[in-house]
């Protein structure tokens, strides 16, 4: 389930996003790059095993529209009935419909002839082989099924059941399985494994599982909530409806009380399906190791089992637990593998195209900046330290190594250091491109909203603007959920600031205002995008509260006004008061630099002498620069600088910069150089479109990158105009405009100077 996080610490608000990179796609053509046609290797069957069945799709015989539905759900209502018998393994109908599109013979087929069934068969190791034919003669529907020994192609038997009412078929497959198997019963088996005896609510049942998988929620809720209309102990129902709250929002009671639902009515279904909603259940309490446990369990017992592979990338992706590495709690590590999670939904797909909702998470974690996580000081108990780690790519694999968001500063640091210097979003963005790509062409023409949304953010990053316009919107056209809807909002408001469209980013920032207000999840998000836009007035609406500790809520309002380059009359005060709570709260273990360095970096400019007691030995070079700039040692300011800056500068273009070139920008004024300034300036105008709206800027606070962009652009502006060159004063001034037009009123005055600057210049 795809969310938000968005948390605020002890003067946190940890959101991450990330950039992307331009390259160069395999087949030598510019991103996005689009996934080549793989010719799939021709695979070795598996052994034959005599207690392996696979039920093949029924052939309606005298194509009778109103019992057309019954050829793929016959191979349904056998699995669940042959289920109920512990010694034997029957092949779920999912995977069946995978074994279809992978041999062949089958591919494209509507009828399927003995020779079609057997290769299906030997494909899936399978050594029993059902077929079978469905004949509607007048009121009358007979069903006739085939039995095959796959060894030998001879048929064993045949069992032929009819009924003359509709609410009877149901009961019909359950004899047929008791004839295929020439058994009775299992001891305790008094109804239908399907957990329904109504032939509408299955109907109903079959209809909203396909939209599930092809990811149409909408007409899944509603599928599945006829069906409970219909029967409202049908277990299997309850499961998949608490699936698609868990889509709609994580946090829905819905999703809570529709898989205990399914748990406690569920006792008849066979180990498979049991095991399916105990995991669920254990997702929809936030039980994570618990739910993955269960569905490593089916992997195991079934390699090829679609269902399970995607439920284990699910718990693994969404587990934020951080647990102590052999009860070490100084070393720590994340519970759940985004590496199984990429590998668990890449199996999925490779399984079954078909299955959309595996398609989502893949993007999520190939573009993620960063990966949060908590700490409880025992199991079951409430998380009380949040953790965060940089996402680094090393060959195929991430790696994300948990450090404490409150003590961890300096580590992460390191972190976006290293991210930076092996330019480690490159593969992730084009892989997180070519995946989206393929989503949307999954759609068949009719591509679902998270798809184009997936795949306008992956254009984004990659600096196409226009193509990202046309998703996003694309996408925000279908959207109902507030928090999806707030989520495109952010990304539109990114687009039509670069694309230079100011109307049309107050109206979209509008919408993601209201999107966002009753979602607890996206407040903050709705908030930062206020503070960049110059709305301090909705940033402190939505940010009062956010602690129960007055400081810390004085902190968010001066870390907004500095972000924007104003100057709080009691910035120093609010510094010198949290600093101290943050040293006698922590008994010394955690320096002010490490929750206030944003306040330090980015008002170096505005502080009063002497008002920053920072230590040159800081390891977080940032600090480090801001220790030397304002130690008073002009000579070591400066080869400080060059230091930073042969850092900063060699970085690739599409790397997030994250302030750094304003910071250099501002030491080079207080060191007298106004035109190498400049440069900085003109360098991060090269680098904005590939910058993200919300980009942390630290590890703690509710400061983002895009906060930056308006005194970058205002500075670049009038520096640009006292060394004569108007095109970039120009260019400048104008996305101040379009950036604070409709500021409050406290940035306004900067807004007025940027118009005046443009009349000078003339448009």
């Amino acid at each position: 389930m795809r969310l938000c996080r968005i948390t605020i610490l002890v003067a946190a608000g940890a959101l991450a996003s990330t950039s992307t990179l331009n390259a160069q796609c395999p087949d030598g053509t510019p991103p996005p790059c689009r996934l080549a046609a793989a010719v799939p290797a021709r695979r070795a069957n598996p052994p034959l095993d005599e207690r392996t069945w696979i039920v093949l799709p029924f052939e309606n015989v005298a194509r009778a529209q109103d019992i057309d539905w019954l050829r793929d759900a016959s191979v349904n209502l056998l699995y669940l009935d042959l289920s109920k018998w512990q010694d034997i393994r029957v092949i779920d109908d999912e995977r069946v419909a995978d074994l279809m599109r992978d041999v062949p013979e089958a591919r494209g087929q509507q009828t399927l002839g003995l020779q079609t069934g057997l290769a299906v068969a030997r494909r899936a190791g399978a050594g029993k082989l059902v077929m079978g034919d469905l004949l509607k003669v007048g009121s009358r529907t007979q069903i006739v099924a085939k039995v095959f020994d796959v060894r030998t192609g001879q048929r064993l038997r045949s069992i032929r059941e009819e009924t003359a009412s509709p609410d009877s078929l149901m009961g019909v497959f359950t004899r047929l399985a008791r004839g295929i198997l020439n058994v009775e019963p299992p001891p305790g088996a008094t109804h239908s494994a399907i957990g329904t005896n109504s032939l509408g609510a299955y109907q109903e049942y079959v209809v909203g599982v396909a939209a599930l998988n092809a990811w149409n929620l909408d007409s899944a809720r509603a599928r599945f909530d006829r069906a409970l209309q219909l029967d409202s102990a049908f277990a299997l129902a309850h499961y998949k409806l608490s699936i698609v709250y868990g889509w709609i929002s994580a946090n829905a009671p819905e999703r809570v009380s529709h898989a205990e639902a399914a748990s406690r009515l569920g006792a008849s279904l066979p180990q498979r399906e049991r095991t399916l909603v105990a995991g669920q259940l254990a997702q929809a309490r936030n039980r994570w190791g618990e739910s993955c446990a269960a569905y490593g369990s089916l992997v195991r017992a079934d390699s090829a089992d679609v269902e399970a592979w995607y439920n284990l990338g699910e718990c693994n992706f969404h587990d934020p637990d951080v647990i102590a590495i052999g009860g070490d709690t100084t070393h720590v590590a994340f519970r759940g593998s985004w590496n199984l999670a990429l590998r668990a939904f890449r199996k999925t797909l490779e399984l079954d195209p078909t299955y959309h909702l595996a398609f989502a998470h893949i993007p999520d974690i190939l573009q993620a900046d960063q990966r949060t996580g908590c700490r409880a000081p025992a199991p079951g108990q409430p998380c009380t330290e949040g953790y965060a780690a940089v996402v680094l790519h090393s060959a195929d694999s991430l790696m994300t190594t948990p450090v404490s968001q409150v003590t961890g500063g300096e580590d992460v640091a390191r972190q976006i250091a290293e991210a930076t210097r092996t330019n480690a979003r490159r593969a992730g963005y084009l892989q997180a491109a070519e995946i989206a790509r393929a989503w949307v062409d999954a759609g068949a023409g009719r591509p679902e909203p998270r798809a184009r949304a997936a795949y306008g953010r992956a254009l984004l990053r990659t600096g196409d603007l226009q193509g990202a316009a046309r998703e996003l919107a694309a996408a925000a056209a279908g959207y109902r959920s507030p928090l999806e809807r707030g989520q495109s909002a952010a990304d539109q408001v990114e687009v039509l600031l670069k694309l230079e469209q100011p109307e049309d980013v107050i109206r979209v920032f509008e919408e993601l205002y209201a999107a966002t207000d009753s979602v607890p999840q996206a407040r903050v998000l709705g908030a930062m995008v206020a503070a960049a836009l110059g709305r301090l007035s909705r940033f402190d609406e939505r940010t009062r509260g956010g602690s129960p500790l007055a400081m810390v809520q004085r902190y968010f309002w001066a870390s907004a006004r500095v972000a924007l380059g104003l100057v709080p009359d009691s910035l120093v005060s609010i510094e010198q008061t949290l600093g101290s709570g943050i040293t006698a709260q922590s008994g010394g273990r955690v320096r002010p630099s490490a929750v206030l360095g944003p306040l330090y970096i980015w008002g170096m400019r505005i502080h009063p002498p002497g008002s920053l007691a920072l230590d040159t030995m800081e390891r977080d070079p940032r600090l480090a620069l801001v220790a030397f700039m304002t130690a008073g040692d002009s000579a070591r300011a400066r080869l400080a600088l060059a230091r930073f800056d042969s850092t900063g500068l060699a970085t690739p273009l599409e790397t997030p910069e994250n302030g750094s070139l304003l910071l250099s920008a501002d030491a080079h004024l207080m060191l007298g150089d106004s035109a190498a300034a400049l440069d900085r300036l003109v360098e991060f105008e090269r680098r904005w479109v590939y910058q993200p709206l919300i980009s942390q800027l630290w590890p703690q606070g509710l400061m983002i990158s895009s906060m930056l962009w308006g005194r970058t652009f205002l500075l670049t502006g009038d520096l640009a105009m006292a060394q004569h060159r108007p095109d970039v004063a120009r260019r400048a001034y104008r996305r101040v405009v379009g950036l604070w037009g409709g500021a409050d009123a406290e940035v306004q005055p900067a807004v007025a100077r940027a118009r005046q600057a443009l009349a000078t210049l003339g448009n």
